[in-house]
């Protein structure tokens, strides 16, 4: 008759080392978990049971430990279980002084001694399947059997917490991947179990008895040879993170050991925005060297909106594209954002963001150390609201969150040009965005240099610094005005982007 018993361990792990192997030496680890533990463990829960009912017989205990030495075993093992990577920990020992002579000891206190911990890793939700098969097995000794395995919190070590019970009607049992043989194959590796003819006596021997310590088997027990089932080769699996419907900003938390200069924000976003652009590309071609020359006209078409630039690589009309901005806090950048408010983000959109976002983005200048000071980029939830301008927010005074760079040069010869002021500048964009008629410009603080975006079709034209001065501003307007508000050369980068001002209503 057989038996089918379902083990799972819900910790993931199963702790064992196989009958008097060294763990520093053990190059198998005991897997399939071995019968002749099965054994012992069961046998320990049956006097648990016989204490619970008071008066159980030893004859049943005998009767069952018969049935299980005289059976065979299969499994079915989870194909994803790998050998875990040892751990070793110092335990504590005898209590004395240290060094053991006490002439030259300063303290008294634990020796130490080094333990590794081997163990296999197991899906938590995926059993293995025992198949125990003998002719001893009937209904009487299942109930008690099912009465032990209802007792057993741990398998192996006192750590490998499991649940085992006998598998019923509703399971779906597999067919067996792994069988014990006499003799040993190429790949088998050895797993012990009962003899027919063990005795009580052997099974409850303690593992420290004289007679058991020194023999290679343990009374009562012998070594079976297993084939485990061919592990699947390993795939990485592709991260479908969940798409955001109508989703038109993504902001990730910018996390340091050296904080990005505040000069060198444009050039974390660019830099980011081409990571962006090289997995979407990726996405949507499946090839990991496609860049936007080589892609196809229907792929930079579909990129336009990324981009900012169509097919033919003239750049969109009416501000369709996504912008990278930075978020600041006394002056130091706090938030990376990813706006588009002409449409939502896409699925590949949102992915390719996220996949850049998982490797670290570099903010220094180009050169030998461009590569040392990077930023870890995290993702935040939308439990974390917009910052202020990003939502429902209006306000009529708005204020720099980084410095506002002129599109067009405001100075000659140190003197300021005839109608390209900043202030003047700023009231043609603003009138130009349609986002007020008019607008009170004031100056904040002292100009200072920034990075600024420096397209690659502009750079191959003319030699242009990378640096300009920018300008802290707070805007006055004569109505609210809705945000987001970002003005001036590398708006779309991070620079020119204001927050609303609550003023207090003046009396």
């Amino acid at each position: 008759m057989k038996i089918v018993l379902r083990q799972e361990f819900p910790l993931g792990r199963f702790h064992a080392t196989p009958w008097r192997v060294n763990p520093f030496d053990d190059s198998h680890g005991e897997w399939p978990p071995s019968p002749w533990r099965l054994v012992r463990a069961v046998t320990a829960r049956w006097y648990q049971w016989a204490r619970e009912a008071e008066g159980e017989p030893v004859a049943q205990l005998e009767k069952l430990q018969s049935a299980l030495c005289k059976s065979t075993y299969a499994f079915h093992l989870p194909p994803d279980a790998r050998n875990g990577t040892p751990l070793r920990q110092y335990h504590p020992t005898d209590f004395g002084w240290r060094p053991a002579e006490k002439k030259k000891a300063g303290t008294r206190s634990y020796g130490t001694s080094l333990v590794q911990d081997n163990y296999w890793c197991v899906p938590p939700k995926t059993p293995v399947w025992w198949f125990i098969e003998g002719d001893d097995w009937v209904d009487e000794l299942q109930a008690v059997l099912a009465r032990c395995l209802e007792r057993m919190i741990y398998f192996g070590r006192a750590e490998t917490l499991t649940r085992i019970r006998v598998a019923g009607s509703a399971d779906e049992i597999p067919e067996a991947n792994c069988t014990l043989a006499d003799r040993r194959t190429a790949g088998a590796v050895p797993v012990l179990a009962p003899l027919e003819e063990a005795t009580r006596e052997d099974i409850e021997r303690t593992t420290d008895n004289p007679e058991a310590v020194k023999r290679a088997v343990p009374p009562g027990a012998q070594w079976l040879y297993a084939g485990r089932p061919e592990r699947p080769a390993a795939r990485e699996r592709r991260r479908v993170p969940e798409h955001r419907p109508d989703c038109h900003l993504m902001q990730f938390a910018i996390g340091w050991n050296v904080a990005p200069e505040p000069r060198a924000l444009v050039r974390l976003t660019s830099r980011f925005r081409g990571a962006v652009l090289r997995e979407l590309l990726r996405l949507k071609t499946r090839d990991a060297s496609v860049n936007w020359t080589r892609a196809s006209r229907d792929v930079r078409e579909a990129v336009a909106d990324m981009t900012g630039k169509d097919a033919n690589g003239d750049a969109l009309k009416g501000h369709r594209h996504t912008e990278f901005l930075a978020w600041c806090e006394v002056d130091q950048a706090t938030r990376l954002l990813v706006w588009r408010g002409s449409r939502a983000f896409n699925a590949d959109e949102q992915e390719a963001i996220l996949l850049a976002a998982a490797r670290d983005v570099s903010w220094a200048a180009a050169g030998s150390e461009s590569d040392e000071w990077k930023v870890r980029l995290v993702p935040l939830d939308r439990a974390v609201p917009p910052p202020p301008g990003f939502g429902s927010q209006s306000s009529k005074v708005w204020e720099s969150v980084t410095p506002y760079v002129p599109p067009r040069h405001h100075l000659r010869g140190g003197k300021e040009r005839e109608g390209e002021s900043m202030a003047e500048q700023i009231r043609r964009e603003v009138q130009g965005r349609k986002l007020a008629q008019d607008v009170e410009v004031e100056l904040v603080g002292t100009p200072q240099w920034v990075s600024v975006h420096v397209p690659r079709r502009e750079a191959n034209k003319r030699a242009l610094i990378g640096d300009r001065r920018g300008q802290r501003v707070r805007l006055r307007f004569s109505t609210r005005v809705a945000g987001p508000i970002r003005l001036g050369h590398s708006s779309s980068f991070g620079l020119g982007l204001f927050r609303p001002v609550e003023e207090p209503d003046q009396p």
